[in-house]
C-alpha cells in the first residue's frame, strides 16, 4: 500500500491583496526597510472601522483569494491568510478591555531586535464579548473546501507586544490574557472549527518565562477544548525588519532543545518549529515523541526560491527522526513578507516536494 500524502498547511499570514482597507505590519517593512507597529496601529482604525458592510465584502474576497491559492498548490490544511487583521497580536488586542491604542509607548523589542511605540496595557484586560475568531472563521469556512485552521496570538508574544503600564506582575498578566485566548477559543470550537493554533514565538526568546508560567498560559488557552479539536502551537524564532535582512537578531535555535520536555509533555497536539531558516539539530524531533510536528520547510523571509530536491532532502533527514504520520510541512511562519508571487511559489515548491516524499 502506497504511503498516506504528507499533510501540509500554512502557519498564518498571506501576503494581502493591494484592495484590502488594512495597513500591516509588512505593507510598513516593503515601505521603509522596517516593521512600524506604531504606524499601522495608527492607520488600521482609518479604513477599517469606518465602512463595515463595504469591508466585508473586501475581506471575502481577500480571504477567497488566498485560500484558493492554498488549495490549488496542494496545501490541505490552509488558513484565511489573516487578510481583515493588521496583526495578528494586536487584532487580538482590539476586542479587549484595558488597551489604549491611542497614547503609545515607546519599547524596544525581541532583545534589541527592533525599537517601536506600542500600544499600552492600562487597567485589567477581560474580552469584551464580541468574538472575532468565530465570525472570521465562518466566513472563511464557507470558502474552502477544505478544513480552515485559525491562528491566535499567545499571552507571552501579547505580552511583548505591548508596553505594560498597569499590571508589573507577568505570571498575573500572563494568566488574564489566556483567559481572553480561551475564551475565543471555545467560542471557535462551538463554530465547529477542528484546527486551532496559538502562536508562541516569543518562547524561543524568553525560554525562562515560557517554563515558569507561559506553558501553564498555553495549557488555559486550550482549557476545555474537546480532544476532537486539533490543537495546535507555533513556535518561531521570530521576523526580521525586511526581506533577505541576514543581520536580523532572530532567537536561537537551541531554545528549542530546551524547551522540548515541556513542549512534550503539555496538553496540546501539535508543534510548528522553524528548520529552513535555522536547520535545526534534527535529534529535536526525537525528544518530541508525544507530539505531531509541524516542520518549517521553505524559507519566509528570503527571496530565494528553495528548489523541490532541497526540501525533499530535508523532509527526508526529518523522517529518520519522526514517523511519518506524525510530520506536517509548512513554511518557517507566515508569508506577509513576501510578495504575492514568490509567496505561491515557495509553497508550490513545498507542496510538491511532500507530495514525493
Amino acid at each position: 500500500m502506497a504511503n498516506k500524502p504528507i499533510e501540509t498547511t500554512t502557519i498564518g499570514a498571506f501576503p494581502k491583496p493591494s484592495y484590502v482597507p488594512v495597513r500591516d505590519w509588512f505593507d510598513a517593512a516593503r515601505e521603509s526597510g522596517g516593521m512600524n507597529t506604531a504606524q499601522t496601529t495608527r492607520d488600521y482604525t482609518v479604513d477599517a472601522e469606518k465602512d463595515k458592510a463595504a469591508n466585508e465584502a473586501l475581506f471575502i474576497r481577500a480571504a477567497k483569494e488566498v485560500i484558493d491559492i492554498q488549495i490549488n498548490v496542494g496545501i490541505t490544511i490552509p488558513t484565511d491568510g489573516e487578510v481583515r487583521r493588521e496583526n495578528y497580536i494586536h487584532y487580538h488586542c482590539r476586542h479587549l478591555d484595558g488597551f489604549d491604542f491611542d497614547r503609545l509607548e515607546h519599547r524596544v523589542l525581541r532583545d534589541g531586535a527592533y525599537e517601536t511605540h506600542l500600544p499600552a496595557i492600562r487597567k485589567k484586560i477581560v474580552h469584551n464579548g464580541t468574538f472575532y475568531g468565530a465570525h472570521d472563521y465562518k466566513a472563511a469556512q464557507t470558502l474552502s473546501s477544505r478544513p480552515i485552521k485559525f491562528t491566535l496570538p499567545g499571552p507571552l508574544t501579547i505580552m511583548d507586544t505591548n508596553a505594560d503600564c498597569f499590571y508589573d506582575d507577568r505570571p498575573r498578566l500572563n494568566t488574564d490574557l489566556a483567559e481572553t485566548v480561551n475564551r475565543e477559543v471555545l467560542a471557535l470550537v462551538d463554530a465547529g472549527c477542528q484546527y486551532i493554533q496559538v502562536d508562541e514565538p516569543l518562547f524561543a526568546r524568553q525560554v525562562d518565562d515560557a517554563l515558569s508560567f507561559g506553558m501553564e498560559g498555553l495549557e488555559r488557552c486550550f482549557h476545555g477544548v474537546p480532544k476532537s479539536v486539533t490543537r495546535v502551537v507555533h513556535m518561531c524564532c521570530g521576523y526580521p525588519d525586511h526581506l533577505d535582512d541576514d543581520d536580523y537578531k532572530k532567537a536561537d535555535p537551541d531554545s528549542y532543545h530546551r524547551l522540548s520536555a515541556a513542549i512534550d509533555e503539555a496538553a496540546f497536539d501539535q508543534v510548528s518549529i522553524e528548520d529552513a531558516h535555522c536547520c535545526n539539530d534534527l535529534n529535536l524531533l526525537g525528544k518530541l515523541p508525544n507530539k505531531t510536528v509541524i516542520f518549517g520547510a521553505v524559507a519566509i523571509a528570503s527571496s530565494r526560491i528553495e528548489t523541490v530536491d532541497e526540501v525533499v532532502a530535508r523532509l527526508q533527514a526529518a523522517l529518520q527522526h519522526v514517523d511519518r504520520d506524525r510530520l506536517v510541512v509548512a513554511p518557517d511562519c507566515g508569508l506577509g513578507l513576501l510578495p504575492p508571487d514568490l509567496a505561491e511559489a515557495k509553497l508550490r515548491v513545498m507542496c510538491d516536494a511532500a507530495r514525493l516524499v
